[in-house]
């Protein structure tokens, strides 16, 4: 039996626990599943996250992490600062269009847990503000004409999107909400 590092150990149980909170939810899934799924001792799980609670923040981060990670990458790929603000959602329309779909991990968690003072909470609430902030960077880099409304406006879209393509139909609601963010941008950044 090979041994992991504990690092390695943290890396395979947050996996684990992502996959089971995005698929069923974070308080439908006990440790006690989580700890089957990992197919190792309470302890090596409880050594890397003390708490429930404390591996559902770590998750959370870790979404809000990754989206940052791929929305950037994205946004790169674009030839100007428009583009960057529509590679968004042409990431969203893609993600909303995969069979497993389950929507926004930082709604969902938002929903969940509802407490304003919860760790998980506060994490979910702090990645839609650093979204809001990322929009209106780009905006001002799009010489929008508002930067702030297009910034909220483009979130209202984001979370519209995220919310019912995980409910109606994913990928239509998805090019939908692509198609509303591109008339918003152009409307916003005439001289793009």
């Amino acid at each position: 039996m090979v041994r992991r590092s504990g690092e390695e150990n943290r890396r395979m149980v947050l996996g684990v626990a992502t996959r089971l909170f995005y698929q069923r939810g974070i308080r439908a899934v006990g440790m006690d599943t989580v700890v089957k799924e990992c197919g190792v001792g309470n302890a090596t799980i409880y050594r890397q996250f003390p708490t429930k609670d404390t591996l559902a923040t770590a998750y959370v981060q870790g979404r809000a992490d990754a989206w940052f990670e791929r929305m950037h990458q994205a946004a790169e790929e674009s030839s100007s600062p428009a583009a960057k603000l529509a590679a968004v959602f042409e990431v969203v329309a893609g993600d909303a269009a995969n069979p497993t779909y389950r929507g926004c991990p930082m709604l969902n968690t938002n929903t969940e847990f509802p407490e304003g003072g919860h760790p998980a909470h506060l994490a979910a609430v702090d990645h839609k503000q650093q979204v809001r902030d990322w929009f209106r960077a780009l905006a001002v880099d799009a010489n929008a004409l508002d930067p702030d409304q297009l910034a909220d406006e483009l979130l209202i879209v984001l979370n519209g999107a995220y919310a019912t393509a995980a409910v109606l139909d994913g990928p239509t609601y998805g090019q939908r909400a692509l198609h509303l963010a591109r008339l918003l941008i152009n409307d916003a950044c005439p001289n793009q």
